[in-house]
């Protein structure tokens, strides 16, 4: 299914190739009709606005969206677990989950990351695919939030997204969320802060929920053991084959 393989290409980083690829994504998800036609024309709202942006200030956009903005992190565990333990044993069972059905990732981001994961559900059955969204519904509720309150056109994609999953959004949950953190755009004296307190945590027991004698496993080391290849959330766009 190429349209959950369109949007989580455009939750990429901004590239003069996926600008130029906008009109081919456009084809696909007009002709695949998977998403109503309201998602449709936000899509391609956003779409129109990403053709008409300079390409560095589109780049600086997103940069502060998803990068400079931690309640936008499009790493669903983060929404879940934040750095607990928890979290390091769930990027691997989702790591095997990629592994098998042949989806084999070479790229910096860990598995839960957005796009990558939206990877995975173009290639398995529709219906699980809309049953994989509704179990994340409530991050996709809250991300939508906070995009709608940076007024920015990123949000098509995250309506549409929920408009495709089996199960909506808690809103009473969504609403906490909200309120706890709006979206706001991080000023380099927040960045500052976090990087601070991030450096002043001791390797503990206490502090990591980990014993550090017996080692503590790292991102790269759960990576590797992903047997990496090559991911290009682009290059697979070729009609003659299912996606």
């Amino acid at each position: 299914m190429k349209t959950l393989k369109v949007l989580g290409t455009l939750l990429t980083y901004p590239s003069a190739e996926l600008v130029t690829a906008l009109p081919e994504f456009q084809e696909i998800l007009k002709k695949e009709t998977w998403l109503p036609d309201t998602s449709l024309q936000a899509l391609n709202h956003l779409m129109a606005w990403m053709k008409a942006q300079d390409i560095l200030d589109l780049q600086e956009e997103f940069v502060a969206l998803f990068d400079r903005t931690p309640s936008l992190c499009l790493h669903l565990f983060e929404h879940i677990h934040g750095d607990s333990r928890n979290r390091g044993q769930a990027l691997v069972d989702l790591s095997g989950v990629y592994m098998d059905v042949g989806l084999l990732i070479n790229t910096e981001e860990m598995p839960d990351y957005l796009p990558l994961f939206l990877e995975y559900l173009s290639i398995i059955d529709a219906k699980e695919s809309s049953k994989n969204l509704g179990e994340i519904a409530n991050i996709l509720g809250v991300l939508a939030g906070r995009l709608k309150n940076r007024q920015s056109p990123y949000v098509a994609i995250f309506d549409a997204l929920i408009e495709a999953a089996a199960n909506k959004p808690d809103a009473k949950a969504v609403n906490k969320a909200l309120a706890e953190a709006a979206g706001k755009s991080s000023s380099f004296d927040d960045l500052d802060k976090v990087w601070e307190e991030q450096n002043a945590f001791e390797n503990s027991l206490q502090t990591t929920g980990q014993d550090m004698d017996a080692g503590c496993p790292k991102a790269e080391e759960m990576l590797a053991r992903a047997n990496l290849t090559s991911f290009d959330p682009i290059a697979k766009f070729d009609e003659s084959k299912e996606v």
